[in-house]
């Protein structure tokens, strides 16, 4: 073989392995790439997904906030325990009789009420809920009103239901106090 020749092999090897390498070092960081990718697509899916337990939760706040709104009792009392201890932001402490008469007997009525900023935290049979709570109210004596409220509950699993077993309120105060458009 000629020398002219063996540089022309020699060349055209180099290239190709030179090729061969930049191919696998753009394989080997695509790999990576793609691994980091799915590691933060695990980590998105997980944060942002709600249990079943939360998702259960959520239709029982809903379920709640739709019985106050009736004055539905055999609602109120499906979806609380018979030891509720149910805190209002006016410094009244009810049981549960004394919170599902008030709202069936309409002592107090919530005509409307919206719940913004809804946040489940679920720990085993138990769970808290935070929530906000802008409504309008009308208590036997006063004139109708609204009413802007932070909520915080706690609810147990019982049987496989979730059912309210503690509640507190406190006023909410400007600019939080007006709901949202």
């Amino acid at each position: 073989m000629s020398l002219k020749k063996y540089r022309v092999s020699l060349y055209i090897c180099q290239q190709q392995t030179t090729f061969a390498l930049i191919i696998k070092t753009k394989i080997n960081y695509m790999k990576k790439l793609t691994g980091l990718f799915l590691i933060l697509s695990l980590f998105t899916i997980t944060a942002f997904a709600q249990s079943a337990d939360q998702k259960a939760i959520a239709k029982q706040v809903e379920a709640l906030r739709k019985a106050m709104v009736a004055g539905d009792r055999a609602a109120l009392n499906s979806l609380t325990l018979p030891d509720l201890h149910y805190a209002h932001s006016m410094d009244v402490i009810q049981t549960r009789s004394g919170f599902v008469d008030s709202l069936a007997t309409k002592t107090w009525t919530f005509t409307k009420i919206a719940i913004t900023k809804l946040e489940i935290h679920v720990s085993g049979n138990t769970a808290t809920v935070t929530h906000r709570l802008y409504g309008d109210i009308k208590n036997v004596g006063k004139d109708p009103g609204k009413t802007a409220l932070g909520v915080m509950q706690v609810w147990k699993k019982v049987n496989g239901k979730w059912l309210l077993y503690a509640r507190s309120a406190y006023k909410l105060m400007p600019p939080n106090d007006v709901p949202p458009a």
